[in-house]
C-alpha cells in the first residue's frame, strides 16, 4: 500500500495559512549549535560561508528543527542554488494588480514569501495540491522536497509509470547521486534544516564519498549502503640514487677472476 498520500493528507488538518516569519540572518560565524562532531556539521558551514543557510539571532541553526514549505522556498532561491536575476518582480510580473493571491489561494500578495513562491511556480520547482492551495505553513517532507530539488538542480528524471508512487524517480535520482543522507529512513519523513543542507550540500560539492541511503525500488523504501571505498593502488618502488661511485657485484667479481687469473700465470 502507498502509505505517503495519507501522510500528505495528514498534514492538512496542522497547516496554517497565516503564520509569522521567525527573525533569521546570514551570519559571518560558526552557528553556536553545530558542533564539529555533527554529520551534518561540514555542509552547514559550507552554506553558511556562501550566505545559502540563515541563522537565528541568537546565534543558533537548530539543525534537528522541522522546516516548513515556504521556508524551504526560501532557501532554495539562493543565486548559489538557482539564477535568480528576474526574481524581483515576479509577483508585479505575473499576478494582476486586482488579484489578493499569487497563484494559490493561500499565498497572499502581502506575504513575506509570495516572492519567492511566485519565482518558483514560473520556474515551474514547485506545484501546489489538488484544492489549488500551496500549504507555506506545513512542514515539508522527504518526498515533496525530493521533487522540489531535483526540479531546480535540472536533474534528469526517468518518466515511467509509478504506480500511484509519484516521488520514485525523484528518490531515486537523489539516491544514484549518493545525496540521501543517513538520518533520513523514510520517504515521508520530516526534513530538518540540517537535512536540507545536507542534501544541497552533496549536490552542490558532489561529495559521495559520505555514507548515504538508497532507494530500493522493490519496497518503496530506503536503505542505508556503507560508503563508497576509493581505489587505492600500491605506490611504485623509491629508487634511491646512489650518492657515490661504488663498483657493481658484477664488476667486483670480474675483477676477482682476472686476479686469479694474473696469479695463475706468475707460478
Amino acid at each position: 500500500m502507498n502509505y505517503l498520500p495519507f501522510i500528505i493528507i495528514g498534514s492538512l488538518f496542522f497547516s496554517t495559512t497565516a503564520f509569522a516569519r521567525q527573525d533569521t540572518a546570514f551570519s559571518n560565524k560558526p552557528f553556536t549549535d553545530v558542533s564539529a562532531t555533527r554529520s551534518d556539521f561540514q555542509a552547514i558551514e559550507y552554506l553558511r560561508t556562501q550566505n545559502v543557510v540563515k541563522g537565528y539571532l541568537d546565534g543558533r541553526y537548530k539543525p534537528d528543527a522541522s522546516i516548513n514549505r515556504a521556508e524551504f522556498v526560501e532557501f532554495i532561491i539562493n543565486p548559489l542554488i538557482l539564477d535568480t536575476n528576474d526574481m524581483g518582480a515576479c509577483v508585479k510580473t505575473n499576478i494582476s494588480a486586482a488579484a489578493t493571491n499569487v497563484f494559490f489561494t493561500d499565498v497572499s500578495k502581502d506575504s513575506w514569501y509570495a516572492e519567492n513562491i511566485c519565482f518558483a511556480k514560473t520556474k515551474q520547482i514547485v506545484d501546489g495540491y489538488p484544492n489549488g492551495t500551496f500549504r507555506p505553513g506545513a512542514t515539508i517532507n522527504f518526498a515533496e522536497a525530493a521533487k522540489i530539488i531535483s526540479n531546480v538542480f535540472s536533474i534528469q528524471i526517468q518518466q515511467e509509470g509509478t504506480a500511484g508512487y509519484w516521488y520514485r524517480p525523484y528518490v531515486q535520482s537523489l539516491s544514484d547521486l549518493h545525496a540521501i543522507p543517513t538520518g533520513i529512513t523514510r520517504i515521508g519523513q520530516t526534513l530538518t534544516r540540517g537535512d536540507m543542507a545536507e542534501i544541497v550540500y552533496r549536490l552542490k560539492t558532489d561529495a559521495i564519498r559520505k555514507n548515504s541511503m538508497g532507494f530500493d525500488r522493490a519496497t518503496n523504501s530506503l536503505y542505508q549502503r556503507p560508503v563508497a571505498t576509493p581505489v587505492v593502488t600500491a605506490p611504485p618502488p623509491t629508487v634511491v640514487a646512489n650518492t657515490y661511485d661504488r663498483p657493481s657485484r658484477r664488476s667486483i667479481v670480474a675483477e676477482a677472476e682476472r686476479l686469479n687469473a694474473l696469479r695463475a700465470l706468475q707460478r
